[in-house]
């Protein structure tokens, strides 16, 4: 009788995998899959001279960057296109900095509206809801792009866009230096115009 009670716990301990009290526990036996990536897609016929895949396709869109570089590129060209530094006054607190743009007054943070195309604003108007960007119309001059001055410096103004660290562009201050000085031609003497 101990012979076959012996034998039945062997029996269901091997079969089902009960673990009886002394015997050591054991992990399953894993069975990895290894996947071998097939030469083509499978649903893509191999006949086919190009496929979406097969290509290295220009991404348009905030993603490549193209359309923020455009942007900024159009904000910038705008703003050295309408703005002149006419003189700065600079201190060791920045916040007592000033500088005269086309004959107006600024501070460091003041809004600085620059007049622009209607076509233009609509476009940047277009890019900045489409993709999120900043963008600030003036308030009277309904045709205008609001931006703020940033640093001021001996060598010229930062100008940022609103809520912005980052300088957009800078506008040189020149000063009294004229970078292309005028050549004067010399009078010819008496002699050599007879």
């Amino acid at each position: 009788m101990k012979n076959v009670s012996i034998s039945a716990v062997l029996l269901l301990r091997t079969s089902f995998g009960i673990a009886v009290a002394g015997d050591p526990v054991q992990l399953p036996e894993l069975y990895l899959f290894h996947y071998q990536p097939a030469q083509r897609d499978p649903f893509i016929s191999a006949t086919a001279a190009r496929t979406l895949v097969s290509g290295e396709p220009r991404i348009e869109g905030v993603v490549s960057g193209r359309i923020l570089e455009r942007y900024l590129q159009t904000l910038s060209r705008l703003i050295q296109k309408e703005l002149f530094v006419e003189g700065v006054s600079i201190s060791d607190d920045q916040a007592k900095a000033v500088a005269l743009i086309n004959g107006v007054e600024f501070r460091t943070g003041d809004s600085l509206p620059v007049p622009a195309q209607p076509e233009q604003i609509s476009q940047l108007e277009a890019l900045s809801r489409t993709y999120g960007l900043p963008l600030r119309r003036g308030v009277q001059p309904s045709d205008s792009v609001l931006f703020e001055v940033g640093q001021i410096k001996a060598s010229g103004v930062c100008i940022v866009l609103p809520g912005f660290k980052a300088t957009l562009c800078e506008i040189p201050f020149e000063g009294d230096n004229i970078p292309n000085q005028i050549q004067l031609e010399r009078r010819r003497s008496s002699a050599t115009n007879r």
